[in-house]
């Protein structure tokens, strides 16, 4: 990696890392279209691993909040979720997971810009754990279903339930690309580059997150990663 690609992956990450620790998810939606640009192999490994580490603030400092009903619901979808996230893993082209996660980027963008919501039932709670573990296998892009599906929940409850049943698709899912050599040195070097746009992005958050009541905010986020999706797109067929 040259040392602008480097700059950009932190930037990327920094701004990712902003905005799932206001929301509680994000991080890929915002940083995946950059990141990928660069190297496919940000995908899946180190953006799930990164997006754990943020996480871990909300199940900390938030875990008081945890929709445990949901939580469960939600683990129900896991397992199918995680079978056809790494079927798609393993047999997709990196150039086709690249152009993906810029589809997967910009359709989540915009259907949350759209303002669209889902009455949440044990069905849609559900779906968005099989939906969330498949987008996080396949894509590195588990915050947007839960986004959907927990759509009800408060602030606080969103980010811990959602941060809580991410962290557990990361550890399987790692564990299983591990197993099938998806995830080596190459990728651990990838998360080092990630480090510093991680931690920047945390400490920003401590300002931000204040924000999540203000109308602009959201819409503004969900433009950029709206952006970028479409940018990744029209790179992978140009």
């Amino acid at each position: 990696m040259s040392a602008a690609e480097i700059v950009l992956a932190i930037a990327a990450v920094a701004g990712g890392a902003i905005v799932q620790g206001s929301v509680g998810v994000g991080l890929s939606l915002v940083a995946a279209p950059a990141l990928v640009a660069i190297d496919p192999s940000f995908i899946p490994g180190p953006l799930l691993i990164v997006g754990q580490i943020v996480g871990i603030r909300h199940i900390i400092v938030e875990g008081r909040h945890i929709d445990w009903q949901a939580l469960r619901h939600a683990l129900w979808g896991l397992p199918v979720g995680i079978a056809a996230g790494l079927a798609v893993v393993e047999f997709v082209p990196l150039r086709i997971l690249a152009l993906i996660v810029g589809i997967l980027t910009a359709v989540s963008a915009a259907v949350l810009l759209g303002g669209f919501r889902l009455p949440q039932t044990r069905k849609t709670e559900i779906a968005g754990g099989l939906t969330c573990s498949f987008g996080g296998l396949a894509a590195s892009l588990p915050g947007a279903p839960l986004a959907i599906c927990f759509s009800e929940m408060r602030p606080p409850a969103l980010r811990s339930t959602s941060s809580l049943f991410i962290g557990i698709v990361g550890v399987v899912g790692i564990a299983l690309l591990a197993a099938r050599d998806r995830f080596g040195l190459h990728e651990l070097t990838l998360i080092g580059y990630m480090a510093p746009g991680m931690f920047i992005g945390l400490g920003v958050s401590r300002l931000t997150r204040p924000l999540l009541d203000r109308t602009w905010f959201r819409p503004a986020v969900l433009s950029v990663a709206l952006a970028g999706g479409l940018a990744l797109i029209i790179g992978q067929l140009a």
